[in-house]
């Protein structure tokens, strides 16, 4: 009962309000997270930190306040995304480069998009379906609560994306070219800490020994679909662009890694070029790479 009072009574509200307001909502969210609550401002000063070394502390302080505002549109942005009009989130995204997409299409290759927590990738999610040949779906970790799953899954589905659950990924892959046989685009974020480190790709990401999720690679490899990276890019509040980037056409041609290693230096470039639109907040070097390493 709760959740739905908080979802009728304050999250649906606001997601129709017109933009303007919402980015004022946003203003006032950053104040109460920044100044008064200090919602993780010691854990997102120390990623800063240690990602940049090179940053003196006053630059450590202004890209955690970037940070922090961009993260309250975030917010406000996706709670937009519950009520908003296809065609308006069509017009806050423009993609770049779709035309290696299609030659990909014509070839009749599935294809693994990897990207990152960086900019809006909740507003990639929702306008993707649209612009590409492809059917796109995207893996997501089941909410333990189901009224807050099931609004998940309809905010982020209903201009056409598949959602799939990350545990039942390659049964869905085989059922779908069974029944209907499209060609696929399967979205993976692989940047979050991963849940079994000792079967992670570790190595060197923004000054740290880092944890990656293999999942992308292995699927890509296992199925040789090629394997594309999506860089989002804030172009100003309530808009972006992501352009796309190949990594590999042929998977199983590679060495081994080579599509996470490739994958983690597009990412942090990337991040590099405006740290503030990473996700700092995320504990992403909680823990150090375990002994036990499964090579």
């Amino acid at each position: 009962m709760l959740q739905k009072i908080l979802y009728f009574g304050l999250v649906n509200p606001i997601s129709r309000l017109p933009f303007f307001l919402v980015y004022r909502l946003s203003d006032i969210l950053f104040i109460i997270l920044f100044y008064l609550i200090r919602y993780r401002r010691h854990t997102v000063y120390q990623n800063i930190k240690n990602s940049f070394p090179e940053y003196s502390p006053k630059e450590c302080k202004k890209v955690s306040i970037d940070f922090y505002r961009h993260f309250c549109d975030l917010i406000v942005e996706s709670l937009k995304l519950f009520t908003i009009k296809e065609k308006n989130a069509q017009n806050r995204m423009v993609y770049k480069n779709i035309e290696l997409i299609e030659q990909l299409f014509k070839k009749q290759k599935n294809i693994v998009l990897m990207g990152g927590h960086y900019g809006n990738w909740e507003l990639l999610a929702i306008t993707i379906n649209h612009v590409l040949p492809h059917q796109c779906k995207a893996l997501y970790t089941p909410l333990r609560n189901s009224f807050w799953e099931e609004k998940m899954k309809h905010s982020r589905s209903r201009f056409g994306l598949h959602m799939v659950s990350i545990k039942r990924i390659l049964s869905e892959s085989k059922e779908k070219k069974e029944k209907f046989n499209p060609l696929l685009c399967t979205i993976y974020g692989s940047d979050q800490w991963p849940r079994k480190p000792e079967k992670a790709y570790w190595t060197s990401f923004l000054n740290q020994d880092t944890g990656f999720q293999k999942g992308a690679e292995i699927f890509a490899r296992k199925n040789n679909e090629a394997v594309v990276f999506g860089k989002i890019k804030k172009i100003r509040r309530g808009h972006y662009e992501t352009e796309f980037s190949l990594i590999t056409e042929e998977p199983t041609l590679e060495e081994n890694n080579f599509i996470m290693e490739s994958y983690k230096e597009m990412l942090e470039a990337q991040i590099k070029k405006c740290p503030a639109c990473y996700l700092w907040s995320h504990k992403r070097w909680k823990q150090p790479r375990p002994d036990n390493l499964e090579l």
